[in-house]
């Protein structure tokens, strides 16, 4: 029996909609991918760090391969078991927004130069 995702909303910060969906933070425009790709919208928790990255927790493995395999080339995803909750493994897959050209930006540090001079990030990009 999988964990019934109820258990995530109830909190001032989360929006419970229809269908046991518990939503925080940014979530376009990961939402409308996900719907046009034919991702049920039910069962989840999608935590939107900001418009380009986010969690979604799910209750069962197939659901989070689902939902990265909807995200997919768009993002770049991460399946994992996040822990237990209720002694059922809880479920998630990490996304991150990928950049036309296929690279990965950092959703958070735009540039990066090292003390000895090196910029590692640039424009969001890794510099190799």
């Amino acid at each position: 029996m999988a964990i019934d995702m109820s258990t995530f909303g109830g909190s001032r910060w989360v929006t419970t909609h229809p269908n046991n969906l518990h939503t925080h933070g940014s979530l376009e425009p990961v939402m409308s991918i996900l719907d046009v790709r034919g991702f049920p919208l039910h069962d989840m928790f999608l935590i939107g760090i900001n418009d380009s990255c986010g969690t979604i927790v799910l209750p069962s493995e197939s659901r989070a391969e689902n939902a990265a395999a909807a995200l997919e080339p768009a993002y770049e995803t991460r399946v994992y078991i996040m822990g237990r909750r209720q002694g059922e493994d809880v479920w998630a897959t990490d996304y991150t927004r990928r950049a036309s050209d296929g690279t990965t930006l950092s959703a958070f540090i735009t540039d990066l130069t090292l003390e000895d001079g090196r910029q590692v990030i640039k424009d969001g990009r890794w510099v190799r």
